[in-house]
């Protein structure tokens, strides 16, 4: 089956999350942008100690928390759009499981790389670089998108 065609609770592989919408991606790397900037704003009042598990823990409680509400009005008959017709917000419920694992500890991982990389050099450039690195990492999906059409 090709992957433009799998539904959203068909997805078995993470290249299937190449054919999501624009704004699905833009969706997904704006929320890692946001942490990552509030990341940059409580790293000077909590430079140590678990602090990082706290907030780590937050941000993924908050992220996961509309799902876990959502999946409560999931029924048998609930209508799975394929990956290119999703709706960022209307279908943020309806993926596999594990899709919500790899989603979590990829934010864990920008969450956790940008608290060590502020602890060291906390600057508007950090900032910047950081906010870089995680816009072309987490965007790349649609940019390798469009140089495979061109």
């Amino acid at each position: 089956m090709n992957s433009s065609d799998k539904k959203l609770n068909e997805m078995n592989r993470l290249a299937d999350m190449g054919h999501f919408p624009v704004k699905v991606n833009a969706g997904a790397t704006l929320n890692v942008l946001m942490t990552i900037t509030l990341t940059w704003l409580l790293v000077p009042h909590y430079p140590q100690g678990y602090a990082p598990v706290v907030w780590v823990a937050l941000v993924l409680t908050l992220n996961l928390l509309p799902v876990v509400l959502l999946r409560m009005t999931l029924r048998p008959d609930t209508v799975y759009r394929t990956l290119g017709e999703m709706d960022f917000v209307a279908d943020q419920h309806k993926f596999s499981d594990w899709v919500y694992v790899a989603a979590s500890a990829n934010m864990a991982f920008w969450v956790l790389s940008a608290w060590a990389v502020f602890s060291v050099v906390r600057s508007g450039v950090s900032l910047g670089m950081m906010l870089a690195v995680a816009s072309v990492a987490t965007f790349s999906p649609v940019l390798v998108r469009g140089l495979r059409r061109a």
